[in-house]
């Protein structure tokens, strides 16, 4: 019997070329299947960042390169140009963060100057007196104010005379102080005029030029010196711990920064800064004693047409008269006083009403003696005195007993004559047991007031 011979396949060259071909096609497009669907998840993916201030701000710049104006400059971390996200709320001002230093603390400055006063012969006879508590009476008007004792690190404060802007630079500094003002080469690292630092607003540097003129940042934003007893905006300059976690917010200035959480239940828990709406208008805290809550009204008096009220302050002279029916405490006091809703809210309070040297130019003086009333206007001393031009202020000269002082137009001091028509910017005291209902206590949002407790 026969064998059968094996059949033998012949494999074309044709097929084994297909074969292949098909087997290289599948795998680029699984290989290429695979990197679109890697890098698809990878951009959509959410990057978590840090809680811890410092990190957080760093974080956000190596994840999203979305802080192109953080710069590092051998270890610090600057903001530079038209920076939109170093918003920070803190303590009821809002702040824009200058940098980061080598030790993760981190730098702030007020977002608008909180009051006016002169430099004098040094930084350190006035504006750090009014900043920081100390021993003598009458300091810390701003310490005070934010209501922190341990939250505040020591501030670098640059004091070196400088004669040249070319040749500004910080080299010689005190730390002896927790607030002070901006460095004149703090301004020009972040880009001057052209930086996030330009409000608009005119406040004085750290610096001197000479003995007699220091270094002020103009409305422009230019650079320019000016003579010591002048009277320009004061931008505290804070430093806080940088491990201090974020409760919320992204840094732009419709979600600030919030590093602190509170409880507002009644306006025994407010600080100064908040915003409340009493009496169909918004009024900000400026101070806090006995409880009682001093506020001032965010504008003048209105009328109904809503432009501003305007009264002189007396026919006769600047001393203070609260039955002269033709003196603007007794409108105040009676006439505007029966305007008010709720005015069981309101309580009688102190009003600082000591005199002002022109010559000496201390603060302190305006607050040597008080008058207990129910309304007033402010006194130089106080916070926000000087945010509304052409405004009485409560406050005179032993020199003349027929000039009051008032704001200018530049939101600074003027003497003015008793029976000169001004603005008037209301400040009154209410009490600490009103219950708040509602509202985030910014502008936007104001706490609304409810019933007493």
């Amino acid at each position: 019997m026969k064998k059968k011979k094996k059949r033998k396949f012949k494999i074309k060259k044709q097929a084994v070329f297909n074969l292949f071909s098909v087997i290289f096609i599948l795998t680029l497009g699984i290989y290429y299947t695979y990197r679109l669907i890697y890098y698809k998840l990878e951009n959509d993916k959410i990057v978590v960042l840090s809680n811890i201030f410092y990190e957080h701000l760093i974080e956000d710049q190596d994840a999203y390169e979305t802080n192109p104006s953080l710069v590092n400059v051998n270890g610090i971390y600057q903001y530079v140009g038209q920076v939109d996200n170093n918003y920070v709320k803190y303590r009821g001002f809002t702040w824009r963060i200058i940098k980061i230093n080598q030790d993760n603390s981190i730098t702030m400055i007020t977002e608008q100057p909180v009051t006016s006063l002169p430099y004098n012969s040094s930084i350190d006879e006035t504006i750090l007196k009014w900043l920081n508590k100390s021993k003598e009476d009458r300091t810390g008007i701003f310490e005070k104010s934010l209501e922190v004792d341990n939250d505040l690190l020591s501030t670098k404060i640059c004091i070196n005379k400088i004669g040249d802007v070319e040749s500004n630079g910080c080299f010689e500094s005190t730390s002896d102080y927790k607030i002070g003002i901006l460095g004149l080469n703090d301004y020009i690292e972040a880009g001057a005029d052209s930086s996030y630092l330009n409000n608009e607003t005119s406040f004085w540097t750290s610096n001197p030029y000479d003995n007699d003129n220091s270094w002020y940042i103009s409305g422009e934003g230019k650079l320019s010196n000016t003579d010591n007893k002048t009277k320009l905006g004061i931008r505290p300059v804070i430093t806080i711990d940088g491990d201090i976690e974020i409760i919320e917010g992204d840094g732009t200035i419709d979600n600030p920064y919030i590093l602190e959480e509170r409880e507002v239940e009644t306006t025994k828990d407010l600080i100064v800064g908040d915003y409340i709406n009493y009496s169909n208008g918004i009024w900000k805290v400026v101070s806090k004693e006995n409880g009682k809550v001093k506020i001032v009204n965010e504008t003048c008096i209105l009328d109904e047409e809503e432009n501003c009220v305007s009264k002189v302050f007396s026919e006769y002279n600047n001393k203070i008269n609260l039955k002269d029916k033709k003196q603007l405490l007794y409108y105040l006091n009676n006439n505007y006083y029966n305007s008010l809703n709720n005015k069981e809210y309101i309580t009688n309070g102190n009003f600082y009403s000591g005199y002002y040297s022109l010559s000496k130019n201390d603060y302190r003086d305006c607050m040597e003696s008080y008058t207990n009333m129910k309304i007033a206007v402010l006194s130089p001393a106080d916070p926000f005195a000087f945010e509304v031009s052409n405004t009485f202020l409560l406050t005179s000269t032993k020199d003349n007993d027929l000039s009051i002082f008032i704001v200018n137009d530049n939101n600074s001091l003027y003497e003015s004559m008793v029976n000169k028509e001004a603005y008037i910017r209301p400040a009154l005291y209410i009490k600490d047991n009103i219950e708040i209902k509602d509202g985030t206590g910014d502008f936007v949002s104001p706490y609304e007031l409810g019933e007493l407790k």
